[in-house]
This record gives C-alpha cells, structure tokens and sequence, in this order.
C-alpha cells in the first residue's frame, strides 16, 4: 500500500558520515537518519514496524513514533525522561524476551541524546546532502545503480546488517517479468532467458521489457489505482460507476508510458484537460478525485499536492495543520488555480466554477474555519500568483510543478517508483514529505529525484536505473539461521527483497497466461452476479475478481489472502477444468514426454523447471490417472494453488 553529548565515536556512525554527506556534520550531533534510525532498525523493526506492530507502536518514522501506540505517544522531543520509549530501552524492556541482545550503553546514549535534542534530522539540519553522483547532468543507468547500491550499502554497514545475496536468475527473471509487464513469462520466454549465455543478459532483458506495450499497460493500471478511489463515484440516477472510463484512463496513460512520454508531459496533458471524456480519457481524473463525482477545486489540490508532489493537504483544508507546517491559506491558494474548472467524470469546462474571479477562491462553509474568507493563488511555501484575465490557472501552475527547480515534482515520482519495486517508499508514506517524516536514505533521495530531472523526467530511464542495481536484483531469501527481527529489518533497509502479493491485475493475467485464455477468465460463483454488495455493474467478471483477489495498496508485503481466496482457488471448477494451453501444447508436441509436459507447466507458472523430487511426484500422481488431459490440467491447478505463483520474491 512515513520525520552525542554522547559518546558514539564507533567506525559505523564515522564511516557513514564520510560516505554520505558534505561538508561533515558535528561530531556530537544526534540525527535520525544517520546515527539513531540504523540501530532502530537492526533492534526494533521486527516488532514496531511492517506488519508488526507490537502494542499498536510503530518505530519507523517519527510521526509514527509521536502517535505512539495503545499505551500513548511514544517520545516527547526534548525530554527523554518523559519518553515511554526511552524508559523501556533504558530499562532494557526493548527489544523484548531474554533471548534478545539489548541495546549497548553506547546505543542507548545515542537514542537519549536525539531525544533530549529535540528528535533532529539530517533533512531539517543539513540540506546539502550528498547524493554521491553529479547533480544537473543525466548518468548512464549502471553509474547510477551503483551509486544506489553505495547508498544503500552504507546505511545497511551503519545498521551493521548483512545484505541478502544476488537473486538467482529465475528469482530476477520472474520478479522483473511481474513489475514490469505485470505477468509471469510465458515458458519459452522463460527458457530464452535461463539459456542465454550473455554475461548482461540482466541489462538486456530491462531493456526489452520496457520496450513492450505491456510495461505501459502494467504501469498505466497502477497509477489508475493510485489516483481512483476505494469506492468509486456515482451518477445520480441509476447509480451506475465509471469503472470503464476508469480503466480507459489507465490505457491511456499506458500507452503514453509505451510511447516513452515524460512525466512533465503526461502530467500537464492530465491537469490541464478540459472537454468531454469520448475524447479525452483524462477527464476522469477531476471526478475521481472531486467528491461525488464533481469536481472540486479543493479534492483537486488535495490530489495534486499527494500524487504529483508527494505532500499531504488534508488537514489544512479546514485549519492550518500543525504537524507539517501547511497553513489553511496555502491549501486554499493552490485551490485557486482550479477554482475556474467545473464538470464531473464526463466532461471539464472552465470558466464555469465555484470561483467568481480568476486567481481567488472564498473559503467556503464546510470549512471548520474563516468560512467566507477570500484568497488568492499562491503557490506552496512561495509568492502569490498575480492571474490577469486568462480564467484556467492551470497552465501557470503546472509551468511552476514540472520546472526544474521544482522542489516537490521530481522527487514525488522517484518515490512512487521505488514503493512500486520495494514495497516501501524511501519517505514512507508516500505522499508525506516533510522535517518530521524524513528520507530514511536522504542521500538517495536526492539523487533519484536529481537523476529524473536531468533525464527530462524519462519514466524508462529511472525504472532502468533502479531495476539495474544491486538493491532490486537481491534475493527475498536470507541466510539460515536469521531471526525474524534481522529477516524484517533487512527489508526495511532495503538489505533484502520483500515477498510481495500480486495485484490482482498481476495475478489474474498470468492464470490467463497459464491457462492459455486470452480473453475474460470467469472466475465468479454460478449464480453470476455481484457477491460483494457493492454498486457496481452486475455480475462483471473482471470487477469481481479485483474484489476477491485485491491487495493492500499501502503494503504489498502484507498478505490478504484468507480462507475466501483460498477456497476460490481451490476448489472453483474453472480451475479444475484446466485451460487451452495444454491441447494447444500436446497438439504442437503430441510426441512430448510427460517430464517435457510437466516440465513445461513449471516453467509456465513458476518460471522454472521443476526439481527431481518435484518431477518425481507429480510422475506418481500422472500414472495413477488413465485421461492424460486431465492429469496434466490436475498439475497446473496444483502448481497456480502455490504460495510461489501468487508471490513476487
């Protein structure tokens, strides 16, 4: 689906300084992500952070850990003696059970004194930090993977972690086929990689996957889920959804994405659209995010400020917000610019919204406070924005959100996708950039959102970077004998690969792939209509599927799948009925060996051959059955109801 008067003098904290940042910091400074967040992360995550969240507590960012958890606010700045959570690592209470190594005095004076300090962080102190790569030039994708890894590699040395090892090919080929085309690879693509002997066989299949329109379908539906609604809007009368015009947005921005369009340009062409939906499928984004279908000019800032400048408005709408320092006028000033916009999820027209006079906008009455109150276009934590008579602002703000001096815009997108490859943003959440919710990795930070502007906010280029370091191309797997707490801190550090649960777009093409079914894969009970109670077309296959098999957008590490997804597949005649894909197969290869048949089924699920206990048994299960078919179709309903086929490692 994220803000020594200590004798901390150890080779980590030292080595890490001279690695990532210029010119050095004072010795006797606690920062977060220098000196306190790695000895969190290697002692704490596993029991405050991810999935498990021990007691409610979340130690991952601060205003996690100011929200505390069941018993109340974990830390109170300044005042390590008021802090529950100094008081449980002083009394050696965390980490929790006798079996655990406690925190060392060293340690625990590096969290006491960050406390006392008032919780300082590297993005609020020194905003000169390293990105270890030029900045205003574009790098070949391997200089900046390795500069990645760099970046990595020294806070995991600092969190005094051990990396997981190189995913081996199938792991690679089989997570990189799913992230980037948003399916398995068929069995001969999967063979053509395994057997390839190039030594940058790795770097080419990058390349010839973003090459393919399925990397701009894969992530044109991503960003559709990102900007669309839990429950989408409805019309008045018949209460019918825009799930089509939805999906047609998500196409559309696809082949924009196939097509190697910037981000600038595609975002432009989204906000500034104005006409009907037959034409423009980007229509749709002012209804999505407006409220009841309408557009709103403050659903449009508060969507805008999220998605496309990685900042959480909220709050401010009614009241300035306290936490991260938007004041209500600022939310209402970027409301402005959309002030002059009006439609809904079929049509924008301008000139025709709630704002009377281009360039202001008056609080209205569903705001808790200065109701009535007039004010001006403003851009965020800049000059006002003098509007002459020309009623869409929309053109001059987005002049100023893709310019490249933009402090928001760049480092947004580069975000977006390293949550997309690792289940976890560098700022987490995603869309809460702020002092108090800082970069775990700020280093990198800055050198991803630098990289993507010297491309001219190139999509391929970025995705080629990240896909080609050392960091995205490790395995999930770790070492024997890793606890759960390293196993967990690993991935929050980006040390290790997360297990992540397909989409249900992701899963439900590669059963189609695996089946050999091109079109509608019906997988709804007999009765054919809708089971969840939601408003929504009656008895479509593809909606149901999404309700049945949908993931958590935040955390696509936790798990969904209960017993209802299970029983599904195990026990739907669809399923059991097997697909084409096998008569197509044995209608090619009607000489073909049953270890060939079998072999051939591992590749086509799993992405690999299977091993010789594998093979074994399911030789024994073919011979107990006369009906070959119907044997071999038992095979592939047994290998798509493995946790390995619906999992990205």
């Amino acid at each position: 689906m994220i803000p020594r008067s200590t004798v901390v003098g150890s080779l980590f904290a030292t080595a890490l300084l001279a690695a990532c940042f210029s010119p050095p910091l004072h010795a006797d400074q606690p920062l977060l992500e220098r000196d306190v967040l790695p000895i969190l992360t290697k002692n704490c995550m596993g029991c405050h952070g991810g999935l498990r969240k021990h007691g409610g507590l979340d130690l991952r960012t601060v205003p996690a850990m100011l929200a505390g958890g069941d018993s109340g606010p974990a830390i109170v700045a300044g005042n390590a003696a008021k802090s529950d959570l100094w008081a449980k690592i002083a009394s050696d209470e965390m980490p929790e059970g006798d079996d655990r190594e406690k925190l060392t005095a060293e340690e625990k004076a590096t969290i006491k004194a960050w406390i006392d300090a008032g919780l300082p962080t590297v993005s609020a102190l020194h905003k000169n930090v390293d990105s270890l790569l030029s900045i205003n030039q574009q790098h070949e994708p391997q200089e900046v993977a390795r500069t990645i890894d760099r970046h990595i590699d020294a806070f995991l040395a600092a969190a005094k972690l051990a990396p997981a090892g190189r995913s081996d090919d199938v792991e690679f080929m089989r997570r990189l086929y799913l992230d980037l085309t948003g399916r398995t690879p068929t069995a001969e693509q999967a063979i053509e990689f395994l057997e390839s002997n190039e030594p940058n066989k790795r770097e080419m299949l990058i390349d010839q996957l973003l090459a393919r329109p399925e990397f701009g379908q894969q992530f044109g539906r991503t960003w559709r889920d990102w900007v669309s609604p839990p429950e989408l809007p409805s019309d008045q009368n018949g209460g019918a959804q825009p799930y089509k015009q939805a999906d047609e947005f998500g196409r559309w921005l696809g082949d924009k994405f196939t097509a190697g369009e910037s981000w600038d340009k595609i975002t432009r062409d989204v906000l500034t659209v104005q006409g009907e939906i037959k034409k423009q499928p980007q229509v749709i984004f002012f209804g999505l995010v407006g409220q009841g279908g309408k557009t709103t000019p403050d659903g449009t800032a508060q969507a805008v400020a999220s998605l496309f400048m990685g900042v959480q408005m909220q709050c401010s709408r009614c009241h300035d917000d306290p936490y991260r320092d938007w004041s209500q006028q600022e939310h209402w000033g970027l409301a402005a610019f959309f002030g002059q916009s009006q439609g809904d999820f079929n049509k924008i027209e301008i000139g025709k919204g709630p704002s009377k006079t281009p360039g202001e906008i008056t609080i209205p009455n569903t705001a808790f406070k200065n109701s009535g109150t007039v004010v001006q276009t403003a851009f965020l934590h800049g000059e006002a924005f003098k509007a002459g008579n020309d009623g869409d602002l929309r053109q001059p703000f987005v002049d100023w959100l893709t310019a490249q001096d933009n402090p928001y815009f760049a480092r947004a997108f580069a975000n977006r996708l390293w949550f997309y490859l690792f289940a976890r943003g560098i700022v987490n959440p995603i869309d809460d950039f702020r002092e108090l919710n800082p970069p775990s990795h700020p280093g990198l930070m800055k050198l991803l959102a630098a990289e993507f502007t010297a491309s001219g906010y190139d999509i391929k280029h970025l995705f080629r970077c990240v896909c080609t370091s050392q960091a995205y191309q490790r395995t999930s797997w770790v070492s024997p004998g890793t606890d759960e707490q390293e196993r967990l801190a690993l991935t929050t550090a980006f040390g290790r690969m997360p297990l992540r649960v397909m989409t249900a777009d992701r899963f439900l093409d590669s059963l189609k792939l695996a089946y050999g079914e091109e079109k509608e894969f019906d997988l709804r009970g007999g009765d054919r209509i809708n089971t969840t109670g939601q408003a929504a077309t009656v008895g479509d296959a593809y909606l149901e599927f999404h309700r049945r098999f949908g993931t958590n957008e935040e955390d696509a590490a936790d798990f969904t799948h209960g017993i209802a997804q299970m029983l599904t597949l195990i026990n739907h005649p669809r399923l059991l009925a097997g697909g084409k894909a096998i008569d197509e197969y044995l209608k090619r290869t009607p000489d073909a060996a049953p270890e060939q048949v079998v072999e051939r089924l591992y590749l086509s699920t799993l992405s690999r051959r299977p091993n010789d206990d594998e093979l074994a048994d399911a030789m024994k299960y073919l011979r107990k059955i006369d009906d070959k078919t119907k044997a071999y179709n038992g095979v592939l309903w047994m290998l798509v109801n493995r946790s390995e086929f619906i999992l990205v490692r």
